[in-house]
């Protein structure tokens, strides 16, 4: 790798891991986001169709376990590229599907379904190099603010997805609208691979072997500053694994709020993050994640509760105070990323790196899969339920929100049990002590 400019603390080519992260950020928050969700629901998806589409990014990320297993040999910026580049020939069916001619709501469904299976079936191998690239490349005492960077890109691109999404849909949304904001997220995956392309690999061989050393997963259970985080971790992706998608039905169907609106509204949570960012990001590296992981924890559970109360009918659902709670809660979950992010990052050894951050990608993604698939099922499943007492409207939706905040609550406590700083190199005797598990991908 080429020297780093004097002056500057981040390392060659940062400002394309920036430029990535912007474009990538515009293509799935429209093919994973908010229009794709409205596009569905408007053929006629039920919740838990609606939470299935939600989860399949999550859930198969389970084929990290097996990219782990090659990254040392193919090198991480021609393992992404590969999955890259072959998922935007996805991105182009979902565009196709609003103008299938003469096909029926239900086939339109189906196809496209299918497309975004397989869009994250590439996703989920290719990002396992993701993490290991970007450990690799940045140098420890400058991880908070770096990362912080290039979520404030990340969650700039979401922001303008969502406002140009907006735009384009404002009034009767058709077909054609529906192709248009889809052609967009494609022209800015193609454009994401540029970026991609242009960051610097790792040079060090023995960097990336070491990396890749196979440790067996029993081990990486028995270090405790890996699997506090990764419980942890796991639980905070149940909890918001489907508020995404939730939400946005619930505006959509229960408050009948138009398309437009939501996504202006939804728009908010990126200034959030943006804000929170700004807050966090210059303080991460002094002060720890631990701090700004709890106080991320409680003002979701404060979020969380304001959807509650409108829920319950408590508050009415003006745009203004969605629009508030939508702020707040990116801010949230931005400090959260971040703060999460770089504490991962300081908690598992150099040797092998790979195999550490594929099992706790996995494990967490399947909390964060499985909870809009689980909620889905119980949302139509509670969904005659509507019960008026005492002034307060007890539906599927309040059920939903106030469990919800008791787990915000609950991992918060969670959170005083995490380690913070980097391991040294206690677990390399372990690397070959014990057979590694076949891998359950089959």
């Amino acid at each position: 790798m080429s020297a780093r400019r004097p002056g500057n603390p981040f390392p060659p080519g940062a400002l394309n891991f920036n430029g990535f992260s912007f474009f990538n950020a515009i293509s799935f928050q429209i093919v994973l986001g908010a229009p794709v969700i409205l596009y569905a629901k408007s053929l006629g998806a039920s919740s838990l169709v609606l939470g299935t589409i939600a989860a399949l990014t999550p859930l198969l990320t389970i084929l990290q376990l097996v990219a782990a297993r090659f990254l040392h040999l193919t090198g991480y910026r021609r393992f992404l590229l590969a999955g890259w580049g072959t998922r935007a020939f996805f991105t182009g069916v979902v565009v196709a599907v609003p103008l299938l001619p003469d096909a029926s709501p239900g086939l339109r469904l189906v196809i496209l379904v299918a497309a975004l299976f397989f869009f994250n079936l590439l996703r989920g191998f290719a990002s396992g190099a993701w993490l290991p690239w970007l450990t690799a490349l940045l140098p420890e005492k400058v991880r908070g603010r770096f990362l912080s960077r290039d979520q404030a890109f990340m969650h700039l691109g979401c922001l303008t997805a969502l406002l140009v999404s907006a735009w384009i849909m404002a009034g009767t949304v058709e077909a054609g609208e529906y192709a248009a904001v889809f052609g967009l997220g494609f022209l800015a995956a193609l454009a994401s691979l540029w970026f991609l392309r242009r960051i610097p690999e790792v040079d060090s061989p023995e960097e990336r072997r070491q990396s890749g050393v196979n440790v067996p997963w029993g081990a990486m259970l028995r270090f405790p500053p890996f699997v506090r985080l990764l419980g942890f971790t796991t639980f905070y992706m149940a909890v918001i694994g489907s508020l995404g998608v939730f939400t946005v039905e619930f505006l959509a169907g229960r408050e009948k709020f138009a398309e437009g609106l939501i996504l202006l509204l939804g728009g908010l949570a990126f200034a959030g993050a943006l804000a929170g960012l700004a807050l966090a990001g210059p303080r991460l590296d002094a002060t720890g994640s631990k701090p700004w992981l709890r106080r991320s924890l409680v003002l979701f559970a404060l979020v969380i509760s304001g959807w509650f109360l409108i829920a319950s009918r408590m508050l009415p659902a003006s745009p203004w105070f969605v629009g508030a709670l939508n702020f707040a809660g990116g801010l949230a979950g931005a400090v959260f990323g971040v703060a999460n992010t770089r504490i991962i990052m300081g908690s598992v050894p150099p040797m092998g790196r790979n195999h550490f951050f594929a099992l706790f990608t996995v494990v967490t993604s399947l909390g964060l899969g499985g909870a809009p698939m689980a909620w889905g099922a119980v949302l139509d499943l509670l969904g005659p339920l509507d019960i008026a007492t005492g002034g307060i409207s007890v539906d599927r939706y309040t059920i939903y929100f106030g469990v919800l905040a008791v787990m915000a609550l609950f991992d918060w406590w969670l959170a005083s049990f995490l380690h913070e700083g980097a391991p040294g190199a206690e677990l390399a005797p372990l690397a070959a002590s014990e057979p590694r598990p076949t891998i359950p991908v089959e």
